[in-house]
């Protein structure tokens, strides 16, 4: 094993559930009742233990040893199989899912956050237990009372593995155009079809870890309409599962090779041919030509799972660069170029670049926890108006935890790099991996150009519109109550500032759909995604500040907690004020409605 870089803590993740977010509400519903404060806590920091003892030894593994291919057995890191082992058998794989089905049964927000932990140790191994839990949480959905006692329990406890298979060679961002077919088996009884094609950037598709791999795998039955309409989800086991649950032969699936990545190395990313030999089969999950219907709840958990994990590997990088900053002496600083040298924490491009990942790794977290926070009162809570509410603040929220979190975290990453200098540039310390991992993100799930779409193109309108308009009017409710504040005045001034921006920029999307003018949307929808982001983040932010600067108010507090809460309302400032503002630079760049990227001849590139 290599050297275990895994230094993050837990307070940050206890300050959103316990000061800011309401841990105590979400444990008020039934489902979480027998979870109390004390058992929360006690979990995280069994999460952080496990990120540090298990999961971190083997982030160097994962990219220097990687994963192999030969003639259609992937094997992985001969670590991998002790990480998959103590999550399995401690309950960590299925810590949110289904207590009827073998798991822990957590609230999302703090799963979510142990997630972030394991994710900052080891990003690559945690997208093997990531897709078993998306892969059996969609046949516990959707599955029959058979699907759901063959599968479930096993994926969930980590006994079997799980994948999505949608992407092909001519059927990547237009999954509509996949080729892989289906057609009924009539020796395998109702609902069994066979399958035949091939699927390619299949993450964890062929692997040494467990015994069985269920791919849900979207294919179209025969005489099936063109486009997505005609796509069925089949539950697709790598060795056939009898009846009884026993395992049968294997299921005519092959392995033909794994993609030579800039990162993750750990992860296999995989392509599958389906029934070459004309013996593979697949359960049928649910109606006919419903599959990326049904698919999008795990593209959508997917989604928010990218946004965990771009938390997890910027909170690392923040972490290694603050460690080095202290310890590095180089130089005096500008103010005293006479002076002796000093450790690199004390000149002041480091600083900003420090602050840069500091209050942004812990905007991104704010912004997934607060997210979960809505999904699991959208599940839970008793009054139908708060579930509603809650789920559409979800709806509109994903595309910014998946696009804009993996965007800022790959920028962020850079500082870290940075910081370190040349030395951030070399594999002896972890930083230069935690760039090459994280930058899938943006790529995976549907491109964060495609974030953008569903945003400006769906989200905006749900609820005609209302979700948006009330979000806008709640952020500058807050900024105006709070304008004359002593010490945030000048920061919820830009935030108020940068909310009326965003809905302008709203209004001004309708107004493009309504004028025709429909290029102008694409073109600027990514950098609208970025100021909506941004302002969220700020306004949580803020959130904290107050929060924080009440705290300090207080007697008794030990220095840790001091320094904790100071860094708090520093970084509301630093984010308000130096990230925030770009908002105002996009907002100008949209209103000049520039069209120079269409009209240049393609020749002319």
């Amino acid at each position: 094993m290599g050297v275990n870089y895994f230094r993050r803590d837990t307070r940050d993740s206890k300050f959103l559930l316990l000061e800011h977010l309401g841990l105590s509400k979400l444990l008020s519903y039934p489902a979480f009742a027998d979870f109390s404060q004390e058992d929360v806590e006690m979990m995280l920091e069994e999460g952080l233990k496990v990120g540090r003892e298990v999961l971190g030894p083997g982030l160097q593994d994962g990219d220097r040893v990687g994963c192999a291919w030969d003639d259609g057995v992937v094997t992985t890191p001969d670590y991998w199989k002790e990480c998959w082992r103590v999550l399995a058998e401690n309950g960590w794989t299925g810590a949110t899912s289904n207590p009827e089905f073998g798991g822990q049964g957590l609230p999302l927000m703090v799963g979510g956050l142990i997630r972030e932990l394991h994710n900052a140790a080891n990003m690559a191994f945690m997208t093997f237990p990531g897709l078993a839990v998306g892969a059996g949480h969609l046949i516990e959905n959707y599955g029959t009372d058979q699907d759901r006692a063959l599968f479930v329990e096993k994926m969930y406890t980590g006994v079997w593995a799980g994948t999505m298979c949608l992407t092909e060679n001519d059927a990547g961002s237009d999954v509509g155009a996949s080729r892989t077919k289906a057609v009924p088996d009539p020796d395998s009884g109702e609902g069994v079809y066979r399958i035949e094609g091939t699927k390619r950037f299949i993450t964890c598709g062929e692997h040494d870890l467990c015994e069985n791999i269920i791919h849900l795998t979207l294919a179209r039955i025969e005489g099936a309409p063109a486009g997505t309409k005609g796509l069925s989800l089949f539950i697709v086991p790598k060795i056939w599962v009898e009846p009884d649950g026993s395992l049968g032969q294997p299921n005519d699936m092959f392995c033909s090779g794994i993609e030579h990545k800039m990162g993750i190395h750990g992860s296999p990313t995989c392509s599958l041919s389906f029934g070459e030999n004309g013996g593979c089969r697949g359960i049928l999950l649910g109606e006919p030509h419903s599959g990326m219907a049904k698919m999008f709840q795990m593209m959508n958990e997917a989604r928010i799972g990218c946004g965990i994990q771009a938390c997890g590997v910027t909170a690392s990088a923040y972490d290694a660069a603050k460690a080095y900053a202290r310890e590095r002496v180089q130089g005096a600083p500008l103010a005293d170029r006479h002076g002796e040298a000093v450790t690199i924490v004390h000149h002041e491009d480091v600083r900003r670049m420090l602050m840069n990942l500091k209050a942004g790794s812990e905007a991104m977290r704010a912004l997934v926890a607060y997210l979960l926070f809505h999904t699991d009162v959208a599940k839970h809570d008793p009054d139908p108006e708060a579930r509603q509410r809650s789920f559409h603040r979800m709806e509109i929220l994903t595309p910014l935890v998946k696009a804009y979190n993996t965007d800022f975290g790959y920028m962020l990453t850079r500082d870290a790099i940075q910081v370190l200098g040349g030395s951030g540039y070399c594999s002896d310390f972890p930083v230069e991996q935690y760039a090459r991992d994280i930058k899938i993100l943006s790529i995976w799930e549907g491109t964060n150009y495609i974030q953008s779409l569903d945003l400006v193109g769906r989200k905006l309108g749900i609820a005609k519109g209302s979700v948006f308009k009330e979000w806008i009017m709640e952020v500058m409710g807050f900024a105006q109550a709070h304008g004359e504040d002593p010490d945030f005045g000048p920061d919820f001034a830009l935030l108020g500032k940068a909310a009326g921006m965003v809905g302008d920029n709203a209004r001004r999307f309708t107004q493009y759909f309504q004028e025709g003018r429909l290029s102008l949307v694409p073109l600027y929808a990514t950098r609208f995604l970025e100021n909506f982001a941004e302002t969220v983040l700020a306004n949580l932010l803020l959130e904290q500040g107050l929060i924080a600067r009440d705290k300090l108010a207080q007697e008794g507090l030990g220095s840790g907690d001091k320094f904790f809460y100071q860094g708090k309302m520093a970084s509301a400032k630093f984010f308000c004020r130096n990230v925030l503002t770009n908002v105002f630079g996009r907002y100008v760049a949209l209103q000049q409605e520039d069209t120079s990227a269409l009209e240049i001849p393609e020749e002319a590139f």
